[in-house]
């Protein structure tokens, strides 16, 4: 199946907004998704005050990380047919910024059932900003840009989520400052709503020739069994669905304090410093993957994007099993291995994401990456971070982190090789 050609709705969404515009665009783009992971990020900070706090066990990171990851999976879509009736910038306030007062009331919590429950419900909310943002980020910029853009987007995340964590590791010194955390990242989340709501221009949705008309594209919860499966259709995201159903590299970075305090025996504080490291990796790996992938997929147009993301996967899986089994009483070789973790993991969405705009008709693409972002991946996160909970706590997290993010990942990239072909038909006309 080839995917249709763009074309745009109206003229005055024809020309590409100026470049002002989408910069200002792509910083509020990056803001409204950064808002997931620092939730996360500071979770994973967090989360051995927690444990003191509540009295948990290890397994107790797993059943959060789960718990929200299914919630997200299960509201992802929705998100995505509401940004289809209402203006996409006011879903895109609500569920990534407006949302934080679930986070602020997941800090007030008294009991650890209360805080999931309302952190779960927080994850609902911001599941829907990251397919929405990248969305509209597909209509702002044309086909040959969009590694570099989604490059910029996701290190910016990376640089927000890398500053956040250590100054968190710092809420440590004081009594409750995990709750301190999470009223202070609620409040912010806040903010970022307004400011979505304010500032953000939304260009309008490109249009292919597959494109319902109008009057059709409207919110109606009956066709969406229709758009999924003119989604299943393509091939190339089936099996992309697949290539997501088993990656495990984002429970590295879940688990990666929780070891070094655990395995290796820093303190919280110290250890959060890694995830600074991990962060520039990840700018680097954004940033510069993202030019190498415009630049690979100018001369390979029919196979570079796919050859960029075994490179990532296999690359990945080899860095982190050698900070697996590196021992050392001081963080700084911690601080050159997380870096390059970061460097290799901040590849993939740089390539994933260009891949599914390539093959994916633009009208929908929300749904798209909801489904393989937001449902598909969620899932398998939230499952592997589950599974390395429980198998960290009988067979010891390195033993865990090896099974559930080196071979699964190393793995991956061999069969990943399965989307040439696919991708080479799907992608034609785009």
């Amino acid at each position: 199946m080839s995917a249709p050609a763009e074309t745009t709705a109206a003229p005055e969404t024809a020309g590409r907004a100026g470049r002002a515009t989408r910069g200002k665009n792509l910083a509020l783009l990056t803001a409204s998704t950064s808002m997931d992971n620092t939730e996360n990020s500071l979770t994973t900070v967090m989360f051995p005050l927690m444990r003191d706090a509540f009295g948990l066990s290890g397994a107790a990171l797993g059943l959060i990380t789960a718990v929200t990851k299914v919630a997200g999976a299960l509201t992802s879509v929705p998100w995505a047919m509401l940004a289809r009736r209402y203006p996409r910038r006011t879903v895109l306030a609500i569920c990534s910024g407006f949302w934080g007062a679930w986070i602020i009331a997941a800090g007030l919590s008294p009991n650890f059932a209360v805080f999931l429950v309302l952190y779960g419900i927080g994850a609902a909310g911001f599941a829907g900003s990251g397919s929405i943002a990248l969305e509209i980020l597909g209509d702002v910029y044309a086909d040959h840009q969009r590694g570099r853009a989604t490059g910029i987007l996701y290190a910016g995340v990376a640089v927000i989520t890398g500053v956040s964590a250590p100054l968190f590791g710092l809420l440590s010194h004081f009594d409750d400052g995990w709750r301190i955390g999470y009223l202070v990242s609620g409040s912010i989340c806040l903010l970022v709503g307004v400011l979505i709501l304010v500032l953000l221009d939304d260009p309008g949705r490109r249009v292919s020739s597959a494109a319902p008309k109008p009057p059709q594209a409207e919110f109606d919860i009956r066709k969406a069994g229709g758009d999924l499966r003119e989604l299943l259709r393509i091939r190339t995201f089936r099996y992309m669905l697949v290539q997501r159903l088993f990656s495990g590299q984002n429970v590295m970075m879940t688990f990666g304090i929780v070891f070094l305090v655990e395995e290796r025996g820093f303190s919280t504080a110290t250890a959060s410093v890694i995830a600074l490291p991990f962060a520039l990796g990840y700018i680097l790996g954004t940033l510069l993957g993202g030019r190498l992938l415009d630049r690979l997929h100018r001369v390979l147009p029919r196979s570079g994007r796919v050859v960029m993301l075994q490179v990532s996967q296999l690359g990945f899986a080899a860095i982190a099993f050698t900070t697996l089994y590196v021992t050392a009483d001081r963080i700084a070789p911690y601080i050159v291995l997380f870096l390059v973790v970061g460097l290799f993991q901040g590849q993939v969405p740089v390539v994933h994401r260009p891949l599914v705009m390539a093959v994916v008709p633009p009208h929908l693409r929300a749904i798209g990456f909801a489904v393989s972002v937001y449902v598909v991946e969620s899932v398998a996160i939230g499952g592997y971070a589950l599974l390395t909970g429980h198998l960290g706590d009988r067979i010891g997290l390195q033993s865990a982190l090896l099974l559930t993010t080196v071979a699964l990942t190393a793995a991956n990239g061999i069969v990943s090789a399965a989307l040439y072909r696919p991708y080479a038909r799907d992608a034609v006309g785009l």
